[in-house]
């Protein structure tokens, strides 16, 4: 099984500006937050930036992991090992489920402050 580096490259940009686009919001946030006279909530897009950046060091690591150990894998152990590598695809799938759902909780928290 060949992993294609270039898209797995490619995910590694998006995640990463994802990430930075998500310490930007945060700090534009802050600042923001003075005028309504809140705090706080902008940590919550900040958590979510590291938390998207745990999900992204986890795929990384099925890729690397799992990529050497597909190339040499005898057929009797092909489906034990495809079954760990599932996993960790869910796992990484639901740490970036919760990045986004604590992004958008922060997001319609402030929303409904700045609404009244």
């Amino acid at each position: 099984m060949r992993i294609n580096l270039p898209l797995e490259f490619l995910f590694a940009i998006g995640m990463f500006l994802l990430t930075i686009s998500l310490f930007i919001y945060g700090t534009i946030i802050k600042r923001l937050l003075v005028l309504i006279e809140r705090k706080g909530i902008w940590m919550m897009f900040v958590l979510s930036g590291i938390i998207l950046l745990l999900g992204t060091f986890i795929h990384f690591y099925r890729i690397t992991y799992f990529s050497t150990l597909l190339s040499h894998v005898d057929s009797e152990d092909l489906f034990p090992l495809l079954l760990q590598m599932l996993k960790f695809t869910s796992i990484e799938s639901w740490v970036i489920l919760a990045a986004g759902f604590i992004s958008l909780v922060g997001s319609g928290v402030y929303f409904r402050w700045i609404s009244r």
